[in-house]
């Protein structure tokens, strides 16, 4: 039976009315001190935080199903709810109870969703949070990204044909939210009009003029953050439109293969890149260290200016530990700025930022003769500093609904009303004993009831000493009550000091908010330089323990490493215990070809390289000798086999796939990583791919690659092929013994040495030596293919079909075409 709102009771009437404006979200409803939810918000928040779910009189024999939540602890609630995937309509009451006429006046006053959490306190500390929205545009489509607890925010375009770029834009940036523009279809053409208010809109977020082709991505974020957070900002995002030119490309297969944020297996931080290089000591640092890591620089003068910071700090070991501990006294300032700004600032919070400005001047003096751009907003705040201190007491209430916050120091009034609370029994016993010796009246009483207040009780037998000043105030059978003008003024002060504290101290408050949001674009440029400072210091600190190398980058084809390392194998087994290895690439000599048993170092050299041409794009240094690199606009990974069982991809489809986006994107500016191409499928089947894979890339492409395989036909490609290097694995073999000696030497291995490797992993002996036996029976009876054949088979391969594949144009499906052809044609 459907309600009869009408028949409801005011309240309940005004809650539906409310409730009408915001059908998808949970609405917390205030009722004194409870956030209050009603009907199916109540059902589904009582399952969901398992809170006992009640009923009330709703009106006309109505039963509402309620539960609620305290007040001073919602935000427990509330954060429970978001993450569940539910998101939260706040409704506070915006008229004092007292002052009331009828029904309290209650508003909306945000509404919290996943993509706008700005507290601290519910927000992974070391992680951005970010909410993003998709627009089309004019032969493409922009993307926008913000994380409201920092104000950092970037957009960029894509074209009709760079939409698997865009998908790898958003796999990579795990956004907490996506807005997608009404009615958008991928395949669509014309642009969306945009709303009459962009340009205004745009005018209250950013101080730049944003790029044309993010205007409708960049407006639909702003119309969500206006309709979810009710307030317009008082500070400006640090926005920038990237460019793709600007930045060194990653996908997320990069980011899985070089396990630049967490670790293949067990998803753990330590073991990855972020782990080694994080040695923050603040949140700021650790999320601009993500930042550096997803997005490298591709500019020569932007990334020196990073390795100069960091150098700085590398040639002034003694200077690290004093500043590391000053600036773990620094509180996540970016965070706190947004609470500020969107009314989400307690007094605690203040009290963070006047502890951080503290320690600001400290930091300036360690760091004197340090001239860098980066950290041109670490500026000393001194004025803000001193309200914020003088203002607020050293350790104040969590809210300031009770008073407890500010310091009576520079507040006289204040001062007095604490006092009047503090020693108002004493004030009375004071003027009692004054009127007992006034008045000769010894037993005379200062007394208090709700009725009458304070007043002087006489006996009876004492009236005749009472002064004319008295005034009377009801007579018992054996007393008379009596007020005094003083009396009466300490009265007033007494029982309105506890609600007169409490308003004074509000309005001080609300006066220090308003006061501090005038810093906040200055607070906001402090944190910024604070976290790059706070990077650099990390980075150079990681470079000294681990002894890095500043790199050269260089517009040039040079690609040298000497003694270069694996970052974080190194890290994990000791300098001591790693193998370095160098490398020297060049216009002529740009495609390494690297043979080798299992477990001998291969995979390790391969990933290595990459990452140390990411960690100098990024400003850091290298685990080296000496590196000079070029630089790169792209790193791309092909690397070890796994199934994608949720796309119905096979171990082989799924390498296929990503060879095929290398293949598509890859530049001469890039780096390609291929360990093992083939593997999936028949030997012919994957020896024809690898060999047309080399010979397409060192081609067509000519990027610098290193290509890891156990198809030892590929090393002919460098007597057939310009550009080509063969290098193996050193391995010295000692009776019955293998020993890697995990150094890349040019050459090529003539043996996978796969039972070697088998019995290094520890397969039992009896197996070993099976597998030995079949081996030698196999070679004796002569199965697998004789030499001479198999290079023939190669030769097969030069074909004019396969030189003349173009590579953009054709699909896996097709690419199995050609490949079965070229089986039965030539096989």
């Amino acid at each position: 039976m459907p309600l009869d709102i009408k028949a409801l009771t005011p309240m309940m009437q005004q809650y539906f009315e409310i409730k009408a404006t915001v059908p998808e979200h949970i609405l917390f409803y205030r009722l004194g001190d409870f956030y209050e939810m009603f009907y199916e918000d109540a059902e589904l928040a009582s399952e969901a935080l398992d809170l006992v779910l009640t009923a009330r009189n709703a009106g006309g024999g109505a039963k509402a199903p309620l539960c609620g939540v305290p007040y001073h602890s919602a935000q427990n609630y509330i954060a429970r709810l978001i993450d569940q995937g539910f998101t939260v309509a706040i409704c506070e009451q915006v008229e004092d109870p007292k002052l009331a006429k009828n029904l309290v006046k209650r508003e909306i006053v945000k509404i919290i969703t996943q993509g706008t959490l700005v507290d601290e306190d519910f927000l992974k500390k070391s992680e951005n949070n970010y909410l993003a929205a998709l627009a089309r545009e004019e032969g493409g489509y922009s993307l926008s990204y913000c994380d409201l607890s920092t104000f950092y925010l970037r957009s960029s375009y894509y074209g009709e044909e760079e939409l698997s770029e865009l998908e790898e834009e958003l796999l990579s940036l795990k956004p907490s939210e996506i807005l997608i523009e009404e009615g958008l279809e991928l395949r669509t053409t014309g642009a969306i009009p945009r709303p009459k208010s962009t340009s205004k809109l745009l005018d209250s977020f950013l101080k730049v003029k944003p790029d044309e082709a993010s205007l409708g991505s960049l407006s639909i974020l702003f119309e969500y953050i206006l309709e979810t957070q009710f307030i317009e900002p008082t500070t400006s995002f640090d926005y920038e439109f990237l460019s793709r030119e600007d930045f060194m490309r990653l996908d997320s297969t990069v980011y899985s293969h070089l396990e630049l944020f967490e670790t293949l297996i067990g998803k753990k931080k330590r073991g990855s890149l972020l782990g080694l290089l994080d040695r923050c000591s603040t949140a700021m640092g650790t999320r601009l260290l993500q930042k550096w890591i997803q997005k490298p620089l591709q500019s020569q003068n932007q990334i020196n200016r990073r390795l100069d910071l960091v150098e700085f700090f590398y040639d002034r070991p003694e200077i690290i530990p004093g500043l590391e501990d000053k600036l773990g006294k620094i509180h996540d300032l970016e965070r706190l700025i947004s609470k500020l700004v969107y009314s989400h600032i307690m007094p605690k919070d203040l009290r963070k930022i006047s502890a951080s400005l503290e320690v600001v001047p400290e930091i300036l003096r360690d760091i004197e003769g340090l001239d860098s751009p980066l950290i041109s907003g670490l500026v000393a705040l001194p004025e803000l500093y001193g309200r914020l201190d003088e203002t607020l007491l050293e350790d104040p209430a969590a809210t300031i609904a009770e008073g407890g916050v500010i310091s009576p120091k520079h507040h006289p009034e204040l001062a007095e009303l604490l006092y009047l609370l503090e020693h108002g029994t004493g004030l009375l016993l004071e003027l009692e004993m004054r009127e007992k010796e006034a008045t000769g009246i010894k037993n005379l009483k200062i007394r208090y009831n709700r009725v009458f207040g304070y007043f002087l009780e006489v006996t009876n037998s004492n009236l005749h000493l009472v002064p004319d000043r008295y005034i009377r105030k009801q007579t018992l059978v054996g007393s008379e009550r009596y007020f005094t003008e003083e009396l009466k003024d300490l009265e007033v002060k007494i029982l309105s000091a506890e609600e007169e504290q409490k308003v004074y101290e509000r309005r001080v408050y609300e006066e220090l908010v308003e006061e501090v949001k005038g810093y906040s674009e200055e607070l906001l440029s402090l944190a910024r330089a604070l976290s790059v400072l706070d990077l650099g210091l990390s980075l150079a600190r990681t470079a000294r323990d681990q002894g890095y190398v500043r790199p050269v980058l260089v517009n040039d084809r040079i690609f040298e490493l000497k003694n270069s390392r694996h970052p974080v194998l190194e890290a994990l087994q000791g300098r001591e215990n790693f193998i370095s290895n160098d490398l020297y690439m060049d216009k002529d000599n740009h495609f390494f070809i690297i043979t080798g048993p299992n477990m001998a170092g291969k995979s390790t050299y391969l990933r290595q390289v990459a990452l140390i041409t990411l960690m100098a794009h990024m400003g850091s240094f290298v685990p080296a000798d000496s590196a000079l690199i070029p630089l790169t606009d792209r790193i791309f990974t092909r690397v070890g086999a796994s199934d994608d069982l949720s796309q119905g991809k096979s171990t082989f489809m799924v390498e296929m796939s990503e060879l095929g986006f290398i293949l598509n994107n890859a530049s001469e500016n890039s780096l390609v990583i291929l360990d093992e191409i083939g593997r999936g499928t028949s030997t012919y089947d994957g020896l024809s791919i690898a060999w047309a894979t080399t010979e397409y890339l060192n081609e067509t492409i000519k990027p610098r690659c290193l290509f890891a395989t156990h198809y030892h036909e590929l090393t002919e490609a460098q007597d057939r092929i310009e550009g080509i290097k063969n290098f193996r694995i050193a391995v010295e073999q000692i009776g019955k013994d293998l020993i890697f000696l995990r150094k890349i030497v040019p050459g090529r291995a003539h043996r996978s040495y796969g039972i070697e490797a088998a019995k290094l992993a520890g397969l039992p002996e009896s197996l070993i030596n099976r597998a030995s036996d079949i081996l030698r029976d196999l070679e004796q009876k002569d199965i697998m293919m004789p030499s001479e054949d198999r290079g023939s088979e190669i030769k097969k391969l030069e074909l004019a079909e396969l030189r003349g594949l173009e590579m953009d144009e054709i699909s896996p499906r097709d690419a199995w075409t050609i490949l079965e052809d070229l089986k039965k044609n030539y096989g």
